[in-house]
């Protein structure tokens, strides 16, 4: 596709940098059209790559960075939620598309219809019962500490502004000059 670097690799460095064996953080697909569960299951594990035009069999049949291509991957991106990368490859002349998911841990990320996947070795099983409960309490858990983070942030950039400012007033106001340094208790909490 225009605009975009392409890796170019012969077939022995391809399969050395993947490997032949799909796993938790790694799909192989003929085609974009089955990418409805792989996104979001990859994202609520560790990530990964789904590697597009390698068949089952382990051929390289090819999927090029096409405009077809690169609508529907952003297309089941966009329903999960989920900001993936493009990688064209160029694998001994034949066209190979990689999609990169990160891994997503602030929040959770379904499957359009709702479901929460999870990659156990090459497939995407949903969570049930207790383990969902688990999953979502520890997310829970996570979400809570990244807001308690996010309001002392916020609550120590407030008092900084309100300091900043008082001393800008006290210093353009012609009063003597003190020190702009401000007071241990400020700091504090």
């Amino acid at each position: 596709m225009a605009g975009r670097h392409c890796t170019v690799l012969d077939e022995t460095s391809f399969w050395a940098r993947f490997g032949r064996v799909e796993h938790e953080a790694l799909e192989f697909k003929a085609s974009p059209n089955n990418l409805r569960e792989v996104i979001p299951a990859m994202a609520m594990t560790r990530g990964g790559a789904i590697v597009l035009g390698v068949t089952d069999e382990r051929a390289l049949g090819g999927c090029p960075l096409d405009q077809r291509t690169l609508d529907a991957v952003m297309r089941r991106a966009q329903e999960a939620g989920v900001d993936v990368a493009i990688e064209p490859l160029l694998v001994g002349g034949v066209a190979l598309t990689v999609v990169h998911v990160p891994r997503v841990s602030g929040r959770i990320v379904t499957t359009s219809d709702g479901r929460l996947l999870r990659r156990v070795g090459s497939d995407n099983l949903p969570l049930r019962g207790e383990q969902l409960t688990r999953f979502v309490r520890r997310r829970r858990g996570f979400a809570a500490r990244l807001r308690r983070s996010w309001t002392m942030w916020t609550h120590r950039r407030a008092r900084m502004s309100t300091w900043q400012m008082s001393a800008f007033a006290s210093s353009s106001s012609g009063s003597p000059s003190t020190s702009i340094a401000p007071s241990a208790e400020s700091w504090s909490s």
